[in-house]
């Protein structure tokens, strides 16, 4: 008989009925787990230092020591390969768009329904990402007149590229898989953002996952 794997996560909030209710949550969603938890970034970082690695790590974005950008990046940083979800209230399309640009594999708004907060966990485990399409709404209403791009509208870099975007690799992830420099996936980027209409990398996932570009 094969032995289930214990899945080890870390969940850090700063609010104890949310941290619980996550805890809950994940101990629901996988049959074996072993969570840990934190209330502020240096615990985080204290606890990805001193123990083994973790599979899965759930971020706040807006506890204590996180200071938006420089906090999701030094988690990321010290993650030791764990894919990192964070987790907000409210966050801006930027705010996203920054998380998802530093490493992020995942931004979760704390108001998911449980089974949408389960199946995206899973998808990150399994070497996906997830963005809320709703934290886009207003700019994807923008294109809505524009003609929609076609998977042929692109060159077969460019799919390539747009392919590792949307699992959430960052421009240095994906120079090193095309031997490419960093430079070059920056100007790539921004041909694939105006043929698609996208203000930025949140939005382009979005709208590259929507539009099934890729299928």
């Amino acid at each position: 008989m094969n032995k289930v794997a214990i899945v080890r996560i870390l969940v850090a909030d700063d609010h104890p009925l949310y941290l619980s209710a996550v805890s809950e949550q994940v101990g629901r969603a996988f049959s074996q787990t072993m969570a840990n938890t934190a209330t502020c970034l240096s615990e985080v970082l204290n606890a990805l230092s001193s123990q083994d690695p973790f599979d899965l790590l759930l971020i706040d974005y807006s506890m204590p020591g996180m200071n938006g950008r420089s906090g999701i990046q030094a988690v990321v940083s010290a993650s030791k390969g764990a894919p990192v979800v964070v987790m907000s209230g409210i966050a801006m399309a930027s705010e996203v768009s920054t998380c998802i640009g530093v490493g992020a594999k995942a931004f979760l708004p704390k108001t998911l329904d449980g089974k949408i907060f389960t199946s995206a966990l899973n998808l990150v485990l399994a070497g996906g990402s997830y963005l809320p399409a709703e934290m886009f709404a207003a700019d994807v209403e923008e294109h809505a007149a524009e003609p929609e791009a076609r998977d042929d509208d692109f060159t077969e870099r460019e799919r390539g590229i747009m392919a590792m975007v949307v699992e959430g690799q960052s421009n240095k992830e994906i120079a090193r898989v095309l031997n490419l420099r960093e430079v070059t996936i920056k100007v790539q980027l921004t041909h694939i953002y105006k043929k698609l209409g996208a203000k930025n990398r949140a939005q382009a996932a979005t709208l590259i996952s929507q539009g099934r570009l890729l299928s």
